[in-house]
């Protein structure tokens, strides 16, 4: 394991979120077929989670083909599902390997992605119905940058709680390691902004915000070649489908503070968790995302803290301390822009900002990297959340009317009908 991944382990001191490492199969029958009858209290009928009564019953049958995930949260294993579905499951040919080429056997699998929680539900679906991650999945409709919940059951025999999702190749993090630091061409950074972008404005407009934005929490899967450039340059590269997944630490954006002080990994952290502010909302998954494009464009971190202090001076060392350090020619403020309350919200922990000018922000990426793409990711990374952009804003940026690819594969949605599909938040 290279010393980036010891990091980037270190860092999740909640313990939430998908590993990198794959180990046995968790799901007691491994490359046999699994089989349980369950009493779905929870099922989906016409793309909505219904919650139903216990007077039904129906059977779920699998063969776990390999472990694709392990953590304190449970296992992931993708699966060739037997049973019946109340959504389509896409053909094995969806699911590539990272060079386009579907593995032969597959060839007529219907494949899913099983979750099975490891803590064991006692009290049945009594029980179930109060997990954050279940009422976050209740809440939002099907949206196609977020991993669609395919199903829902608990095992009479072990009381353990399985969610069928859709199976997707791999995960952001993944993917920018077989690049093998190759860049990523402007309209492939520009099509997996905007997706990201679209999933977190489905999910703030459906109430909610998701606390644990980082590239192993978006899940990709390579669908044919991506032109670089709108006017048709000649440089390509694949074209990449991204969809949000893990909802263990969403909240209701009305529900009541104090939050956890520990949510989301260190490296995608903002400023104000780090700081102990327990009424954040939304604009921490802004700062995340900002924090997961500066590492798409340079393929490494840009805040790769050892510890929540160090984190903090990692910041500071790109956007200089929170006071006002002045505006651009443009009208935007200097590195992170200035935040009273942050400078109170140190001083209540006995931490004192060290005066430290902002670097300058072009200087970060590549030459080549478009203006308004550094721009978007300045933008988000401001200290004051209420001047972070929204997920709504960035739908909106000239970023993307500038640098999207024209030629999208069917798969992946074009950016009005992404844009355009909510209108708050």
């Amino acid at each position: 394991m290279s010393p980036e991944e010891n990091d980037r382990q270190g860092q999740e001191e909640s313990g939430i979120g998908l590993p990198r490492t794959v180990t046995s199969a968790k799901l007691h029958v491994s490359g046999g077929l699994f089989s349980s009858v369950g009493i779905p209290h929870v099922s989906i009928h016409a793309g909505n989670l219904i919650l139903g009564d216990s007077t039904t019953s129906s059977q779920r049958s699998f063969i776990v083909i390999k472990n694709i995930g392990e953590g304190s949260f449970g296992s992931v294993s993708l699966c060739d599902w037997h049973g019946k579905l109340p959504h389509e499951v896409p053909p094995p040919s969806a699911i590539h390997n990272i060079d386009d080429v579907v593995r032969p056997e597959w060839t007529g699998m219907r494949l899913v992605a099983v979750k099975k929680l490891k803590r064991r539900l006692e009290h049945g679906w009594d029980e179930c119905q109060y997990l954050k991650e279940l009422k976050a999945l209740h809440a939002l409709t099907p949206h196609p940058c977020v991993v669609p919940l395919y199903d829902v059951f608990l095992s009479s025999e072990t009381s353990e709680l399985y969610f069928v999702f859709e199976a997707m190749e791999g995960d952001l993090y993944r993917f920018m390691r077989t690049r093998k630091g190759r860049p990523l061409t402007t309209g492939l950074l520009s099509c997996i902004f905007q997706q990201i972008a679209a999933g977190l404005h489905h999910i703030h407009s459906s109430g909610y915000f998701h606390r644990d934005m980082k590239p192993e929490n978006i899940l990709v899967t390579t669908s044919g070649l991506l032109q670089s450039q709108p006017d048709g340059g000649e440089q390509k590269d694949v074209a990449v489908i991204c969809k949000i997944a893990d909802f263990d630490s969403a909240r209701e954006i009305s529900s009541a503070p104090p939050y956890t002080e520990y949510v989301s990994a260190r490296w995608y952290r903002a400023p104000e968790v780090l700081l102990k502010q327990r009424d954040y909302s939304t604009p921490v998954d802004m700062w995340a995302l900002g924090a997961i494009m500066a590492e798409l464009v340079n393929l490494r971190p840009i805040f790769p803290g050892t510890g929540e202090v160090d984190q903090i001076h990692r910041i500071i060392k790109v956007l200089g301390d929170p006071a006002d350090h002045g505006v651009d020619e443009y009208g935007r403020s200097y590195g992170g822009g200035p935040w009273s309350l942050g400078l109170e919200l140190a001083r209540r922990l006995a931490f004192k900002f060290p005066q430290t000018e902002p670097r300058d922000i072009y200087a970060i990426f590549d030459e080549k990297i478009p203006r308004q793409l550094v721009d978007c990711i300045s933008d988000l990374l401001k200290f004051d959340p209420s001047l972070r952009l929204t997920s709504q804003q960035c739908l909106a940026h000239e970023c993307l009317r500038e640098c999207l690819p024209e030629n999208l594969p069917r798969m992946i949605p074009g950016q009005n009908s992404l844009s355009t599909a909510d209108n708050s938040t």
